[in-house]
């Protein structure tokens, strides 16, 4: 008896043991795991931020994604990334974009292949809320010469300043923000093997700028952009590429200044697939890195509206712009006064559902039909005649075909038409574009 009150006494100090849970653990994943999740959270979160019409729904539910990710691995005692100190590597970003081009044309022109263009992108994260943005482009194939018209030239090289949703701040060599392709011009997201003539002598795109200024959100619907920047260069203004040779590449000019901005309004929460956009540009052209004209007072004014929507299977968009420019008498070159233009494009996803397996679980097809209208020429100063060139009727007809979502091959027909006698002719193009 002794004994069993012993042992009774013994087993009541002892703890008990743990009860046994009857379902299946699943095991936590290692920390180590966590922290590459978060890495790859934080390079989604980075991308996203570079869009200019991101879906801000999206944004927001990555980045609480990521805060809760970095708070588990807090919780678990590992190191918290925003206090460690990565390496230039994980702060660096790399892509880019080019196309390939061949151009039949039914005429004297000449058929050509045109390795058109190639751009290496390269972004640097100093903090999260400080990032370098670059991009460097060569063009068909060569550096410029005075008997070609390749070149090396650096298209974009910025700062972002990320203070707040609101308001943030941009300084350096920005994409001028007027139209629809200017800022977003990659092949992928344009249907047509060359950008539409609107968007190359209306609007001059690839059009970059030099200033500073500040962007953000006015709401959950409404972005905006606002920049003060150098003017274009007037004196290379003529009558039928309107004001496209006076974009600054080099050594840009800042007697005359510039202002330029733009507003996009998303009437969908949460939603991208409906968008409308006013954007506009104003300043003198009295620049350039050779001596001005000082009694040249010429200066420009555009204004852009434009429009995107995307239901099931269609895609349309629409821009117009109209560009005044006072002071085209002075300088010369048969400049006109009044510059406008505009285009209509409609296009179907034309790749059943049944054929997106295997290897083209991610492919797509895209059908569409566009008509441009380019006057570059519309009001003359008094006493000069239009070029009939600078008129210009275009409808493209064309299919692009997705084997992945970042690379795409293109076909489509031109038929062409200006006020000469002889008209331009139809033309037959074949390309192949991507983006990584």
């Amino acid at each position: 008896m002794p004994l069993c009150i012993a042992l009774l006494a013994l087993a009541s100090v002892l703890p008990a043991p743990a009860a046994q849970d009857p379902r299946p653990q699943t095991p936590k994943p290692a920390t180590q795991d966590l922290e590459s999740s978060l890495a790859d959270l934080r390079a989604q979160v980075d991308a996203l931020k570079q869009d200019k019409i991101a879906d801000d729904a999206r944004l927001r539910d990555l980045e609480a994604r990521y805060q809760s990710l970095l708070e588990e691995i807090e919780a678990r005692g590992g190191a918290k990334p925003a206090a460690s100190a990565p390496s230039w590597t994980d702060r660096l970003t790399l892509g880019g974009y080019g196309e390939i081009h061949a151009n039949f044309v039914n005429g004297p022109e000449g058929d050509q292949i045109d390795l058109h263009r190639f751009v290496l992108y390269l972004g640097y994260r100093f903090e999260d809320w400080i990032q370098l943005h670059s991009e460097i482009e060569i063009e068909h194939g060569l550096v410029s010469n005075e008997a070609q018209d390749g070149e090396v030239s650096m298209e974009q090289l910025y700062v972002d300043f990320l203070t707040s949703d609101s308001v943030s701040f941009r300084v350096g060599r920005f994409l001028t923000p007027v139209g629809i392709l200017n800022e977003r011009h990659e092949p992928t997201s344009f249907n047509g093997v060359e950008r539409p003539d609107f968007e190359t002598f209306v609007i001059p795109t690839t059009w970059s700028s030099d200033g500073a200024g500040i962007f953000g959100n006015l709401n959950e619907r409404m972005k905006y952009q606002l920049y003060l920047c150098a003017g274009l260069d007037g004196s290379k203004f003529d009558a039928v590429e309107g004001i496209r040779q006076g974009r600054q590449e080099q050594l840009a000019g800042i007697q005359d200044l510039a202002v330029t901005g733009r507003l996009d309004w998303f009437p969908r929460a949460s939603s991208t697939d409906l968008r409308f956009g006013i954007s506009f540009y104003g300043g003198g052209v009295n620049n350039g890195p050779e001596e001005q004209n000082p009694d040249l007072r010429a200066n420009m004014e555009l204004y852009s509206a434009d429009c995107q929507y995307s239901v099931g299977k269609w895609d349309f968009r629409g821009v117009y712009a109209y560009e005044r420019i006072n002071g085209a008498a002075e300088i010369g070159n048969n400049v006109a006064e009044a510059i406008d233009g505009f285009y209509v494009e409609a296009a179907r996803h034309i790749l059943p559902e049944s054929w997106k397996s295997g290897r083209h679980a991610r492919a797509d097809a895209v059908a569409f039909a566009r008509y441009d209208r380019v006057d570059t020429q519309a009001s003359m100063p008094s006493g000069v005649p239009a070029d009939p060139e600078g008129k210009r009727d275009i409808v493209t007809l064309g299919l692009s075909f997705f084997p992945t979502t970042n690379l795409v091959l293109k076909a489509d027909y031109q038929i062409r038409d200006d006020d000469t006698s002889n008209g331009l002719p139809e033309r037959f193009n074949l390309g192949i574009g991507w983006v990584f």
